[in-house]
């Protein structure tokens, strides 16, 4: 356990169960155990879960830490691009999986950094903050506890993280410009996403970098996060991505997309200023 401290900067009328539980993503049944310990505290007393919170209260808790990993540990390259007490922040390579999903249970991101925790001789359950398609390279960010978690979460959601991914797109394409179209799931393919006026807003910028032969490289910037979206908004103006089996074609030499989430900038947990993390593309792009 570890007892920290937090001032309620917002006006709320939730009690402090209530305040707790969604501030600092707890179960119910954590919860519990801390009111029923005594590891809640509002300006420095002892606290009922039921006492109703207000502006400026001060709370002192005894957080639970984590007991295990939430995935198998297992030894596997771990590129650290950034790190502190709350957050981790890795380079993850093509042809892996963010988190076990489906058949596949090991050798994924998750399980990477679980041992790279271990070696570490620290707990930290492994909190994704956000997903890259199986294909897709770069920059993850995770939170290292529970709090941080949510904060991530809760900026990821605001627009307060920017995600900067460099691709090669097929064709030549002169100009900046933005894509302001829906997305929905396939009718057909439910791993698949279409254009679909009826879907999800989605809004993806993009800016020319240079270019190889008679395709693009494109800086693009999210500024909303659905499933596929870069992909499916390059498909959708006839410029797939390179080396995209599922929306455009796959030839050699290219043996996945052509996609790389290279920065991330937003501010860590419990500091003021933003950091911009960076992650450059390598030398055999797709084609590794």
């Amino acid at each position: 356990m570890s007892w920290k401290t937090y001032t309620v900067k917002e006006p709320t009328e939730l009690t402090v169960s209530k305040y707790v539980k969604e501030r600092f993503s707890l179960s119910s049944r954590d919860i519990q155990m801390m009111f029923r310990k005594k590891r809640v505290k509002v300006n420095s007393r002892v606290a009922h879960s039921q006492r109703a919170l207000k502006k400026g209260d001060v709370l002192t808790l005894e957080l639970p830490q984590d007991k295990d990993y939430g995935v198998d540990v297992e030894k596997g390259p771990i590129t650290v691009l950034y790190e502190d007490a709350h957050t981790l922040v890795v380079n993850k390579a093509p042809f892996m999986l963010v988190h076990p999903a489906g058949q596949t249970k090991s050798c994924t991101l998750s399980n990477y950094v679980a041992g790279y925790y271990a070696k570490k001789n620290v707990v930290h359950k492994v909190r994704p903050v956000h997903r890259l398609d199986r294909d897709t390279s770069g920059c993850i960010l995770f939170g290292k506890t529970k709090e941080a978690q949510q904060y991530y979460t809760d900026e990821l959601q605001a627009g307060r993280i920017d995600r900067i991914y460099t691709g090669l797109v097929e064709g030549r394409i002169d100009a900046d410009g933005m894509v302001d179209a829906p997305i929905g799931v396939d009718p057909v393919f439910d791993n698949r996403r279409v254009i679909d006026e009826f879907g999800q807003s989605a809004q993806t910028e993009y800016t020319v970098l240079g270019y190889e032969g008679d395709n693009t490289l494109l800086r693009f910037k999210l500024l909303t996060g659905r499933t596929h979206q870069i992909r499916v908004h390059m498909e959708h103006i006839g410029h797939p991505i390179i080396g995209d089996a599922m929306y455009g074609t796959r030839n050699k030499p290219y043996t996945r997309q052509c996609l790389h989430a290279s920065e991330l900038t937003f501010v860590p947990y419990g500091k003021d200023e933003a950091i911009m993390i960076t992650c450059e593309v390598g030398d055999n792009f797709g084609r590794e």
